[in-house]
């Protein structure tokens, strides 16, 4: 084995070891490259950004109202600990997302097809599970690696300069991440289902909302297929979500 390449392998090792820490559902050791401090200081630092794209909605009673929602569920997650914060952005588009550290954003968009408190709850305690079970954080961190890894193995085979070297590593670097979708929105469901039942919610609502906007996202397919333009996704995946995991 050449000197180049064993300093590669060795650096490789020492990488996935440090970015080994327990998963806060599962028990089990994830690879990630941030503390739990560093967690949330990125979720606050995006937090600032997304008040740039996102208007908060001006109603002070419905923020207070799903926050409470929120902090109900979030008290009962893996992740009890971290001070969560809800907000409901002025968007008519359909959504909600969370970014690490528990920051968690819902449309008013997406509450107009909620059709119960519940059902709202499981749109935000699918959300607090993305958190909890920091996928976030391990999406980030395997970007990170990906990069960091492409750019130590270019310094050691040079062929990685090339064209197809670098076709190669954006292939690699896309399997990689393009993975955590699927799983990752299932495991979230699960999660939000389980956070439902803690707070006395039936967490069938979770079966139905997703029916809700799986539908709703076929519809805007069709529509969007009329108007030849790209259809609107929540999380981009409920056209091909399984009705009952």
């Amino acid at each position: 084995m050449t000197r180049p390449l064993s300093l590669l392998i060795a650096l490789t090792v020492a990488l996935t070891l440090a970015g080994c820490a327990a998963n806060p559902v599962s028990g089990k050791q994830d690879f990630v490259m941030m503390s739990e401090a560093q967690e949330i200081a990125l979720g606050r630092s995006a937090d600032a950004e997304v008040r740039k794209q996102y208007s908060v909605y001006q109603n002070p009673e419905l923020q207070s109202y799903v926050n409470g929602v929120g902090q109900a569920l979030a008290s009962r997650s893996h992740r009890s600990n971290l001070n969560y914060h809800f907000t409901v952005v002025d968007s008519a588009e359909i959504n909600a997302f969370a970014l690490p550290g528990g920051y968690v954003y819902i449309t008013r968009g997406i509450m107009a097809y909620l059709n119960s408190e519940a059902e709202m709850a499981a749109v935000i305690g699918h959300e607090i599970g993305h958190v909890t079970a920091r996928h976030g954080v391990r999406q980030q961190s395997a970007a990170q690696a990906t990069s960091l890894g492409i750019t130590l193995a270019s310094i050691f085979v040079p062929e990685l300069n090339s064209r197809a070297g670098q076709d190669l590593s954006n292939l690699l670097g896309g399997a990689l991440l393009s993975g955590y979708g699927r799983d990752h929105e299932l495991e979230s469901d699960r999660l939000g289902a389980q956070y439902l039942a803690r707070t006395e919610y039936d967490p069938q609502a979770m079966i139905r909302v997703v029916g809700v906007l799986k539908n709703q996202e076929l519809f805007d397919a069709e529509i969007a297929k009329q108007e030849g333009r790209e259809p609107r996704r929540y999380h981009g995946t409920f056209a091909t979500h399984p009705d009952n995991d």
